[in-house]
């Protein structure tokens, strides 16, 4: 069996004073500055980034730091609350990521027209930090700018440091970025961490400036924790050489990915709208360690992320049963049937559902649980809403006669799946209006007094945006209620649209 490293703590170690998320420029002569620990922590929701930056600095006399960072769109910032890289440390350990050890991956747009050549869009000093955000319009207007700029801030920089930073900011223009910031901190004669600051912007790619670490060189380690809808895999690989330099004392390496939820999520951005309803969120870690001389920045196209966890197969035996490390949690082993169910008849995809072992014949999918949300939400007659506690397995009906005149393939497709009873998982939105849970072995007070809550399987019309369910409420001796509802999928949420009362218990 291979060897798992387990992720017990987040500590990064530098070995030389360059970092790998900014290009620092120090402008102090005679003077030494090491950067102990580099913390990165990057989400996104498929549209926009939010990217967290904190750092422990130390130099041997008291000095003014300035920190450069390419972004590809307008940033908004500010500074993190709390500590989220504390909280980040304690998700890992608790959610058990792991690397692989003894496989450390040895494989292997423009702003518009404007007459201004640098607009400044946000200049605020937050703790530590002076922060200036520009939009270069024009890179030879950029350079009488930042002379400028060096002179207001107090900056005697020589024209080799000075130089460095245009020649930067003119090869990320060439690359089609316009947006910089600017990060002035004072650095004492000792160790001192500098607040996190949070950068948020749109990009629909993952995104990590490397490039600017090339000011210093040096060798060190680069480690992003990752906050996605998503894994990253195996195809990361395929252009590693494409950034990093994958010379002698080179290594990547890659965790699992664990299952968040949004409380998690919260833990380290209290954005709760940052990522949507029903989103799958994964946490990742990916730590390279070598020299500082990055062919380019790191980006991975969102739409590669895989909607499910990232394991080690830990089978050495061919044609054996596939173990995975860490195990797979209940909420993951749902995301892969989520994933793979609906393509268990392809026989692309038959491997994948035997190597998980996934049994796809007893699957309800997710969007059945987003329409019971609804029904619980709808103030039906009789029938419970907000709290609600379902029984267990879900109540075989089939629609028969004309009573109820619905599309021929949602009838169908209703009686189809209730020919059985399947089995009722917590898969509802985490942030949907209602509470629903299922029903345990006990009856709590809760359960005694609503009485019984049951639902059928849900019929869905061909296009998906009409569905069919069946609800039956029994809360005492001659007391309840049973409906057979038609809910319409209107802005992405479903809602009631008609209702048919079955029976007065």
């Amino acid at each position: 069996m291979k060897n798992i490293l387990f992720i017990l703590s987040f500590v990064l170690v530098l070995v030389s004073s360059a970092g790998a998320d900014r290009g620092p420029v120090m402008w102090h002569e005679n003077v030494s500055l090491s950067q102990e620990s580099q913390k990165v922590i990057i989400l996104h929701n498929g549209a926009e980034e939010v990217l967290i930056l904190g750092t422990e600095l130390t130099a041997s006399a008291e000095i003014d730091l300035l920190e450069f960072i390419p972004l590809p769109s307008e940033p908004e910032v500010g500074l993190a609350r709390g500590n989220p890289f504390e909280a980040a440390s304690r998700l890992m350990r608790g959610k058990g990521l792991v690397f692989l050890a003894g496989n450390l991956a040895t494989k292997g747009g423009p702003g518009g027209a404007s007459t201004v050549p640098v607009e400044i869009r946000f200049a605020e000093k937050m703790g530590i930090h002076d922060v200036t955000v520009v939009k270069i319009n024009d890179i030879e207007g950029f350079s009488r700018w930042l002379e400028d700029f060096f002179r207001k801030k107090g900056i005697e920089a020589d024209m080799t440091r000075f130089s460095r930073v245009f020649d930067t900011a003119r090869d990320y223009m060439g690359r089609g970025y316009s947006h910089f910031v600017f990060d002035v901190v004072r650095v004492a004669g000792r160790t001192r961490f500098a607040e996190p600051l949070i950068y948020r912007f749109r990009t629909g790619s993952i995104y990590y400036p490397l490039k600017t670490s090339n000011l210093i060189g040096g060798e060190g380690a680069v480690e992003m924790i990752l906050v996605l809808p998503g894994s990253v895999t195996d195809g990361l690989w395929q252009g590693a050489s494409r950034i990093f330099d994958m010379g002698a004392g080179a290594a990547i390496e890659l965790s699992s990915s664990s299952k968040l939820d949004r409380a998690d999520v919260q833990a380290l951005y209290p954005d709760g709208a940052f990522f949507g309803p029903r989103s799958r969120i994964y946490m990742q870690m990916l730590r390279y360690r070598g020299p500082y001389r990055f062919k380019d920045d790191f980006t991975y196209d969102v739409a590669n992320l895989t909607p499910y966890a990232y394991r080690f197969d830990n089978n050495v035996w061919p044609g054996a049963a596939k173990e995975f490390t860490p195990p797979f949690t209940a909420e993951e082993r749902r995301d892969l049937r989520e994933f793979f169910c609906p393509k268990s008849g392809d026989p692309q995809y038959i491997f994948q559902v035997t190597d998980y072992r996934l049994d796809c014949w007893s699957f309800i999918p997710g969007e059945e649980y987003d329409v019971y949300a609804a029904l619980f939400h709808g103030r039906l007659s009789g029938i419970p809403s907000g709290r609600v506690e379902l029984e267990k397995n879900t109540t075989p009906k089939q629609l028969q006669g004309n009573k109820i005149k619905v599309d021929r393939y949602l009838a169908a497709d209703f009686n189809s799946k209730n020919k059985v009873s399947l089995t009722l998982e917590n898969a509802f939105p985490d942030d949907g209006p209602s509470k629903i849970r299922i029903r345990g072995d006990k009856r709590d007070a809760i359960a005694r007094a609503q009485g019984r809550t049951f639902v059928s399987r849900v019929g869905f019309t061909r296009d998906g945006t009409r569905a069919l369910v069946h609800v039956d409420h029994i809360a005492g001796p001659r007391s309840g209620a049973a409906y057979y509802v038609i809910l319409t999928k209107k802005g992405g949420m479903w809602e009631i649209t008609d209702s048919f009362l079955e029976a007065v218990h």
